[in-house]
């Protein structure tokens, strides 16, 4: 039996009017109306009761309605990953990524990989670390780079390739005490006004535990989403931060000076945030995915 019959059945049980159904199909009443005549022979039951105004089901046609449904979105799901597949198989690969990727040379390494396989297709998503991993695992991306909780692709339930080191600094308004310093224990900012990132982001923990280990907990007095917020509200004075260091290059939309009017200072014990790149362990890469992987263990040998 063709399948499509299958959803232009549902759409007459739907709507119950061969008008309605026909336009919603986009064909005609009488070429909808022999596909369902056509199902009722092979069938060898009527599906539906006919009227001058509407058709009702059937004991038969009620009882086939939950089959079809079932049949339609099974070819729907079946098409889905079918394209999804081939999709693989051309070379298309999404790749999530922390911010400041041009920092972390992640550019350089799309690029090389772009030249490399000239026919491929990249797709990059950037995003907090929580995000990407949450996007990862609902497999909207193939791969991602990112800082982890406990620097563990284990625990995250990933595999994960180090790829490269980051680390906590502390950030100053140039007119503060501390800004002058080239080096600062953690503990002596426990007097401070806090600016912090977003609760529950990688970065936003990792400053939290990194404070409670040393015997405090930060008085933060402003929340952002925005890096650039953040900075901001340290030149004006409205308190500290702590920041990965890739966070304090100079936002390219921020309106400051070329030279940002704070300070970074490095802190002790220093608190390191490495960026893996990682993939799902529960499922196989595709061919596409694989080769940027090995682009990337390729980029990261070639560093050593």
């Amino acid at each position: 039996m063709n399948l499509s019959y299958f959803r232009e059945f549902i759409v007459l049980a739907d709507t119950s009017n061969y008008l309605e159904a026909a336009e919603r199909l986009f064909i005609g009443q009488s070429t909808l109306s022999k596909h369902i005549m056509s199902m009722e022979r092979e069938l060898g039951v009527s599906l539906f009761e006919r009227t001058s105004r509407k058709v009702t089901l059937t004991k038969f046609g009620k009882l086939l309605l939950p089959h079809a449904r079932t049949i339609v979105q099974a070819q729907y799901d079946y098409t889905a990953d079918l394209e999804n597949e081939l999709e693989s198989m051309r070379g298309r690969v999404t790749v999530g990524t922390v911010a400041a990727t041009a920092k972390y040379q992640i550019t350089e390494v799309l690029a090389k990989y772009k030249r490399r396989y000239p026919n491929s297709s990249v797709r990059m998503i950037e995003g907090d670390p929580s995000d990407l991993i949450a996007q990862l695992k609902a497999r909207r991306c193939d791969v991602i780079f990112a800082h982890l909780p406990d620097n563990s692709p284990e625990k995250a339930g990933l595999h994960g390739i180090r790829y490269c080191e980051d680390y906590l600094v502390g950030v100053f308004p140039n007119s503060h005490p501390l800004a002058k310093e080239k080096v600062l224990p953690l503990e002596r900012l426990q007097d401070e006004t806090f600016i912090a990132l977003t609760e529950n982001s990688v970065a936003h923990n990792l400053v939290l535990e990194s404070c409670h280990r040393v015997g405090f907990s930060p008085n933060i007095a402003f929340l952002c989403n925005r890096i650039d917020s953040a900075l901001d509200l340290v030149t004006k004075e409205m308190g500290i931060a702590i920041l990965m260091e890739y966070q304090t290059v100079r936002p390219e939309d921020a309106n400051f000076p070329d030279q940002a009017p704070f300070s970074v200072v490095e802190l002790q014990p220093r608190v390191t945030a490495p960026v893996f790149l990682c993939y799902r362990e529960d499922e196989e890469l595709s061919p596409a995915a694989k080769r940027f992987v090995q682009s990337v263990q390729e980029e990261i040998a070639d560093r050593a």
